[in-house]
């Protein structure tokens, strides 16, 4: 991949504003736009929640000083959540005490930029951010698919053995009878444990030539894994 395509790649990353003074989302919009990157805005911390809970976005820059839940709060919240801790969050405000800086990053900041900003400071510690968690996602990304991949391997291991044994025994079983016609309650005995065995050799069949997988969710709270074979 090409350092271009890299940079355009990064620049699909979804950014939030999150601000109660729209001149300040004014500015702040017009420097993402002229750098091409995507963003939305919130003009207070519960919209910023919604919105982030929607969106689900790559970063995030932070107004501090806001009515009814301050910069503060909606950063605690979000780095409580293992839905939104791993979004990286810039502060940005007016506020430029020590002892505010510290509790920016001890509640989980990635940055601290104070008002008013330089906008290329400001554009570099973005794609800082933004290449940062890329980075993270990517490998977190390949640590998945290795632990799939193990788990398929497996799969296929411990189950392949007890299935080879139970397809053996329903054909000693049904030779066991030398021949004789079997009722129709017998072969549809039979039939059902051969289905069955089918079925789970085709489950079978799809771990072992998977070309990618995704999770899905299955019924609330709880998630599968569905491949995508080969073709």
């Amino acid at each position: 991949m090409t350092k271009k395509t890299q940079e355009e790649k990064g620049k699909n990353q979804l950014i939030l504003i999150v601000d109660d003074i729209p001149e300040n989302l004014k500015v702040l919009g017009l420097v993402l736009k002229k750098s091409n990157y995507p963003f939305s805005i919130a003009l207070n911390g519960k919209e910023a929640l919604e919105k982030v809970s929607l969106l689900n976005p790559d970063l995030i820059l932070l107004d501090i000083n806001m009515p009814v839940m301050n910069g503060f709060e909606v950063c605690k919240k979000l780095k409580s959540s293992s839905k939104t801790s791993h979004i990286p969050i810039i502060f940005l405000t007016a506020k430029v005490d020590t002892e505010d800086i510290v509790k920016g990053f001890e509640i989980g900041a990635a940055d601290y930029i104070t008002k008013p900003f330089n906008p290329r400071e400001l554009l570099a510690r973005i794609k800082t951010h933004l290449s940062l968690k890329k980075a993270n996602d990517d490998i977190k990304m390949f640590e998945r698919e290795n632990t799939i991949n193990a788990m398929a391997i497996t799969a296929n291991h411990e189950i392949n053995q007890p299935l080879t044994v139970l397809q053996g025994n329903i054909e000693l079983f049904t030779r066991s009878f030398g021949g004789k016609q079997l009722t129709d309650k017998q072969n549809k005995y039979i039939y059902k444990m051969q289905n069955s065995i089918d079925n789970i050799s085709d489950i079978l069949k799809k771990f072992q030539n998977f070309k990618s997988s995704k999770i899905e969710e299955y019924i609330k709270d709880r998630n599968m894994v569905v491949f995508e074979e080969k073709q």
